[in-house]
């Protein structure tokens, strides 16, 4: 009995790597992701968003770099959770107000 449950055991853990490695993620999907979300950056003529730095990997969107207000940093968020298959964004975006 034993070793029929190892036997199951080490065919479920087979049967989930096979699986697993099957799952790819085509890397044409996070080219077009990128271009897509720094194209409707750039569309956004009410906020300078356009210096944000832009990367895709996995369907996970990581924007970077800096932006003027918290108002600007939610509105490039929101624009990129807005491309079709991006399923998550990782923002390091920093608030730096301009000197007067």
């Amino acid at each position: 009995m034993l070793a029929t449950m190892r036997t199951r055991v080490v065919l479920v853990i087979a049967t989930m790597a096979v699986i697993g490695g099957c799952a790819t993620v085509d890397p044409w999907t996070d080219t077009r992701i990128e271009s897509e979300v720094k194209a409707r950056l750039v569309a956004e003529h009410d906020a300078n968003l356009t210096r944000l730095g832009v990367v895709s990997r996995e369907a996970t969107v990581y924007l970077s770099g800096a932006v003027e207000s918290d108002d600007q940093k939610a509105k490039a968020e929101t624009v990129a959770r807005g491309v079709p298959g991006v399923k998550r964004v990782v923002s390091t975006l920093e608030v730096r107000t301009r000197p007067d």
